[in-house]
């Protein structure tokens, strides 16, 4: 994944800047990546980019939980705009929801180190009080707007009786279960597990 400099616009800065803020960002995310949420720090982030100085950081960032926003916030623009550009919007929400999942899948296999530093942020960023960092906004994009689609599709008679927010957990731990087995397993075959995992949760969405 390679954050584009554009993505800061609106924050008034010099394309420069700009370019080294995504620079940041994107050695972030290998950081977390590869060494966990925990054992993150503005030293690993240096090195991996191949800055100077922390004091780089700092410039750009006033401490690790401005960091962390912008990091989440670049993935989470990153993952929607990947989905969005695979999931037809035009289509019933049975046939949306089976290239959601493709989609999804299709995201694990060219950006999963970027999936594992959104798993790792979502899991482990905490305030200074312990509580979850970014609940509302992970939420959102684990369960909530899924769980909302599924729940219109029953309204409309595509999608059957069952807990859309339930169901919606259900799918989305089996996108993170395949994400797990892909980090040891690069050779799993995700266009057997695409397949399987679409047909399976169009059964058990349907309405009979």
């Amino acid at each position: 994944m390679q954050i584009k400099p554009e993505f800061a616009d609106g924050l008034g800065l010099t394309p420069t800047e700009a370019a080294r803020r995504a620079q940041i960002i994107d050695a972030t995310i290998e950081v977390i990546a590869e060494f966990g949420y925990a054992r993150t720090s503005f030293a690993r982030i240096i090195e991996r980019a191949g800055l100077s100085s922390t004091r780089m950081i700092s410039y750009h960032f006033t401490d690790k939980t401005e960091l962390i926003t912008a990091t989440l916030l670049a993935l989470i623009d990153d993952h929607d705009r990947f989905v969005t550009e695979r999931s037809p919007v035009d289509h019933d929400r049975a046939a949306m929801l089976r290239s959601v999942l493709a989609a999804e899948i299709d995201y694990l296999a060219s950006e999963l180190k970027a999936a594992r530093a959104l798993t790792e942020i979502a899991g482990n960023a905490r305030d200074s009080d312990g509580s979850p960092l970014f609940e509302i906004v992970v939420y959102d994009l684990r369960v909530g707007r899924l769980a909302r689609q599924l729940t219109q599709g029953q309204r409309e008679g595509v999608f059957g009786e069952f807990d859309a927010e339930i169901m919606a957990r259900t799918i989305r731990a089996t996108l993170e279960d395949i994400a797990q087995r892909l980090s040891g397993d690069p050779g799993l075959d995700l266009r057997h597990h695409a397949a399987e995992i679409t047909a399976l949760f169009a059964r058990a969405t349907s309405p009979g």
